[in-house]
């Protein structure tokens, strides 16, 4: 699996589960030039490749390498709408990839990480660090 072949399997996985979740709160793509909503909450979602680093040999002589990343959720709420919403949001983020796999990708237990931003919206953090096997 490539960093790019990486990317489209964790997005398709979100995008494929969030509107199922949460149907009434959109997602901000990589590159995507949409503005946010003025007045109500909205994701961003990014894959980060973290390390990698030769792991072993397979039976036929590849050479496994093992990959980490993470994959990023920001999660925003305007001013008022409190932290409990954010919290849940963050909480149906982080179920969509938690302990979740696909052939050769693994995700882990998601983190949390609060804040808030320079105008006042609310702001959460999910991450979630996978790791990938690829041979070579």
């Amino acid at each position: 699996m490539s960093w790019r072949q990486e990317l489209l399997v964790l997005s398709a996985r979100f995008a494929g589960e969030w509107p199922l979740v949460e149907p009434g709160v959109p997602v901000r793509w990589a590159d995507d030039p949409t503005p946010p909503p003025p007045a109500a909450p909205w994701l961003r979602f990014a894959v980060v490749p973290v390390d990698a680093r030769a792991a072993g040999f397979a039976a036929d002589g590849r050479q496994l390498h093992r990959h980490a990343g993470l994959v990023t959720v920001d999660i925003f709420a305007p001013p008022g709408q409190g932290r409990a919403r954010l919290l849940d949001l963050a909480d149906r983020a982080a179920a969509v990839l938690r302990g979740w796999s696909a052939p050769g990708l693994a995700c882990h237990a998601p983190r949390l990480a609060l804040a808030e931003d320079g105008e006042g919206w609310a702001r959460a953090t999910v991450t979630v660090p996978f790791v990938r096997d690829s041979f070579f």
